[in-house]
């Protein structure tokens, strides 16, 4: 599925940039340890480890949306495929004992899920193996876009406050100034985006 592929490539390349990102203030604290060439290695390691969590992190609601789309645009029922995400996401928690996932977190990322999922759907409807036509086919304007993209910032917002009020990572300071971060990555790379999709549509 042509379409199903080019959304699954965009979002792999945002979250990837958005992790990139979050890391590189990180990595250039490190840049004197190339003198010491088995601390340097070390932290190359450690940084791609990060970035490996960060991404898988950044895509765990999207992956879910998407998959789901792409069955349900095959045929499958809605209802079976929510009430799926539901078990898996609750296997998860289940197995969650260092506190990082927590049941408010869960429900949050359950309503992200569904807004995504409806999204998907919509440019998997148009069948459209352009990514950033199926998108000015979707959104007439930048200006719509950017309400869609606003949206979605809202409920991811949810996520995050559940993130900080729950978690057991760190203290509350901690977090809020890492989710600050995250918060403030995702809008960039997003509005970039943005500008290029629609950079020579005149809208």
């Amino acid at each position: 599925m042509k379409s199903y592929n080019a959304i699954h490539k965009y979002e792999l390349r945002q979250t990837k940039k958005i992790a990139r990102s979050l890391l590189e203030n990180r990595k250039s604290r490190f840049n004197w340890r190339i003198i010491v060439l088995p601390l340097f290695l070390y932290d190359i390691l450690r940084d791609q480890r990060r970035l490996q969590v960060l991404h898988k992190n950044l895509f765990f609601t999207k992956k879910f949306a998407l998959e789901a789309g792409k069955h349900i645009y095959e045929g499958k029922e809605r209802a079976w495929e929510i009430r799926l995400i539901e078990v898996k996401t609750r296997e998860t928690l289940n197995k969650e004992k260092k506190g990082f996932y927590t049941d408010e977190i869960r429900s949050k990322q359950l309503k992200e899920i569904k807004f995504l999922l409806d999204h998907y759907l919509e440019l998997l409807n148009l069948n459209q193996p352009d990514y950033e036509k199926a998108i000015r086919m979707n959104f007439a304007s930048k200006g719509s876009y950017l309400t869609f993209l606003n949206q979605l910032q809202k409920i991811e917002e949810e996520v995050i406050q559940a993130a900080i009020t729950t978690m057991r990572k760190g203290t509350k300071k901690e977090r809020r100034l890492w989710f600050d971060k995250v918060r403030a990555a995702t809008k960039r790379v997003r509005m970039e985006a943005a500008d290029k999709i629609y950079s020579n549509s005149g809208t």
